[in-house]
């Protein structure tokens, strides 16, 4: 992939967290316009072990901004983190694993160079809303497992 977005439009965050506000969420949804609001679905497991989920990982984590206003020429979309069903809490499990970086990491990749602009100037905004499965279409996660060394991806 070779477009990125202008420094304006990243706001000073690096480009790999900034691509992440907006993408589907994995088992979890917001309530409603808080943040807080996140739930896991029921019934669902853990993205990483497959253990039941018991808890809902904001990617990125809520440290690095509750919100990230993506600014186009035709409007200003306040994206939120997206979510992922983990097993643990923010200091045990596949949870803590996400917390400080240390196992996993998550990435939003785009199929084609042409969906990311069209996500950074607002276009597939006007058709998909923020965290919808439809952005599948476009995109999707790769989950790294940094000790073992291996990846996978979530497309659905």
């Amino acid at each position: 992939m070779s477009f990125r977005p202008t420094m304006t439009q990243l706001q000073g965050l690096p480009y790999e967290i900034a691509e992440c506000y907006g993408k589907p969420h994995i088992g979890c949804y917001y309530a409603s316009d808080s943040v807080k609001s996140h739930k896991r679905k029921d019934g669902v497991h853990c993205l990483c072990c497959g253990m039941p989920a018991t808890n809902a990982h904001h990617n990125p984590p809520l440290s690095r901004g509750h919100s990230f206003s993506l600014v186009t020429s035709k409007e200003i979309y306040v994206l939120k983190p997206a979510l992922f069903a983990l097993c643990g809490s923010g200091t045990t499990g596949c949870h803590n694993g996400f917390h400080g970086g240390a196992r996993y990491k998550a990435e939003w990749i785009w199929l084609s160079d042409e969906y990311a602009e069209m996500w950074w100037n607002g276009e597939l905004l006007d058709t998909c809303a923020p965290h919808s499965k439809e952005l599948y279409c476009f995109g999707y996660w790769r989950i790294t497992d940094k000790l073992r060394g291996t990846s996978f991806e979530v497309s659905v």
